[in-house]
């Protein structure tokens, strides 16, 4: 028992003097998402008219240096995922075709924790930097939005999703790869990137069909740390 509080108390040790050394810095950063959602074989013929949806995203960042080149990035974000369907005819009205129809806007409220390895290069003051890592998603809502068209856009109808009555999986589990850009201020940086989210999660825990559907998606941001 004594030799194993004894290797706690110096890895304890050896984190607090890592976190007293290294560069610790906090910001904030906004930006679109477009998501759009893979499916199996199986469930192409329910999706040919789904389209991607593109949303803002928002959040938290922190970076922890872990030496020249080398930092851990976790953050906290607020994103849409979801997809639209849209559907048009033509209705005839004396001869003339007049163009209507209907789109199904489905978006998921997620709020998000990726934990991202950084690679940072580049000259002093202008940096440059690839990311990897996991992110973690809960799903905490869901709306329905759907919009009719009549020569001009019919206020849309917004309808709140129970997404446990559908058996939605609320928990996911997603990786995130990206590169960016930097520049340094003498209390932090500037900076913007672009990622690629890859899903591994389904969606639907349907009881009969196998729907095998999975987020993806392109988020592009901006922000600002500071340093501590």
């Amino acid at each position: 028992m004594k030799r194993i509080q004894n290797v706690l108390t110096i890895a304890a040790l050896l984190l607090t003097a890592t976190f007293s050394y290294a560069q610790v810095s906090v910001g904030a950063k906004a930006g679109v998402y477009t998501s759009f959602i893979d499916v199996t074989d199986a469930a192409e013929g329910l999706t040919q008219n789904v389209e991607g949806l593109t949303s803002p995203t928002y959040g938290l960042v922190a970076e922890i240096g872990l030496g020249e080149n080398f930092s851990f990035q976790p953050e906290l974000l607020y994103t849409t995922k979801g997809f639209q369907v849209s559907e048009g005819i033509n209705i005839n009205l004396g001869g003339l075709p007049i163009p209507a129809g209907v789109t199904a806007r489905t978006k998921i409220n997620y709020l998000e924790v990726p934990v991202l390895a950084k690679y940072k290069f580049g000259t002093e003051g202008l940096r440059f930097n690839v990311t990897a890592g996991p992110v973690v998603s809960y799903a905490v809502n869901g709306q329905l939005d759907t919009r009719a068209n009549l020569l001009f856009d019919i206020n849309p109808i917004k309808t709140n999703i129970d997404l446990d009555a559908l058996n939605y999986e609320r928990l996911e589990i997603s990786a995130s790869v990206g590169a960016g850009m930097a520049y340094e201020t003498s209390g932090g940086e500037f900076f913007a990137d672009a990622r690629y989210v890859h899903g591994f999660s389904d969606l639907y825990n349907a009881p009969v069909v196998d729907l095998n559907l999975k987020n993806r998606g392109v988020g592009v941001t901006v922000g600002y740390k500071m340093n501590l």
